[in-house]
């Protein structure tokens, strides 16, 4: 089914964010679903989505959150396809998600059997998302939609095969996606993702993507990848493998 997204006015928001100390019973429980059509939380956005399809999300307590992740980032991005990368720096679009449309996964997901004084927290990062980064790496929904969007950018053609190498670990999808330089720039993350297909070395421990991504860093510096073909990228990456090779 076709709906429309939604999202909080700034009041909404406002009151919404001063209200997190004495909701736990709240957030622990049922929701915010008696909000869903109060005038400042059910503004229109103009943008369809695939709302039986968001609906499949998986909340389920999962044994591999890599796993779990990547299916969820997956639905995510193709039930918000119309979503652009722009309007999905907006705040109050995600609030309304995660307390409304999603709120059983973002409960489920980031609370779980948390005490009382853990869930304010837990709260303010993963049902809201003030700023930039915040939105790409700690709000329930947006991290996911933001994984799939980065995987499309970097690889359009196959962009699940992109999400499943940007997601085999925690620390490679901070290390890769906090990289926004990189992953700004299709043609160095594109090379990156094949060179994480052929070289097992580069993903066969944290540490050694880590390594990589510092040598990357160290050597990449002022190069303007955008005027490099293809094959003086890869003698690049390879070059990276090498120096990271010999990093302590």
């Amino acid at each position: 089914m076709v709906a429309q997204l939604k999202y909080l006015s700034d009041k909404a928001l406002t009151q919404a964010k001063a209200g997190v100390q004495g909701n736990n019973a709240r957030y622990r429980t049922d929701g915010f679903a008696d909000l869903a059509d109060d005038p400042g939380w059910n503004i229109g956005l103009g943008v369809d989505y695939d709302d039986a399809l968001l609906a499949t999300i998986d909340h389920s307590t999962p044994r591999s959150v890599a796993a779990i992740d990547m299916a969820n980032s997956r639905i995510v991005g193709k039930a918000l396809a119309n979503l652009s990368p722009t309007l999905a720096n907006e705040e109050r679009i995600w609030v309304r998600l995660t307390h409304i449309e999603a709120f059983a996964y973002s409960r489920d997901r980031w609370i779980g059997t948390a005490g009382d004084a853990a869930i304010p927290k837990l709260v303010e990062d993963h049902f809201f998302a003030s700023g930039q980064t915040r939105i790409r790496d700690d709000n329930a929904m947006s991290r996911l939609w933001w994984n799939y969007q980065i995987a499309r950018t970097c690889n359009p053609d196959n962009a699940d095969e992109a999400l499943g190498l940007i997601l085999k670990t925690a620390d490679i999808r901070s290390n890769f996606v906090e990289r926004i330089w990189m992953t700004s720039r299709r043609s160095i993350a594109s090379a990156v993702l094949e060179l994480m297909k052929s070289e097992p070395w580069v993903t066969g421990a944290e540490q050694n993507f880590r390594k990589f991504m510092r040598s990357l860093n160290k050597l990449g510096g002022g190069i303007v990848f955008e005027v490099l073909d293809a094959s003086d990228i890869d003698r690049f990456l390879k070059d990276c493998v090498s120096y990271a090779s010999r990093l302590a």
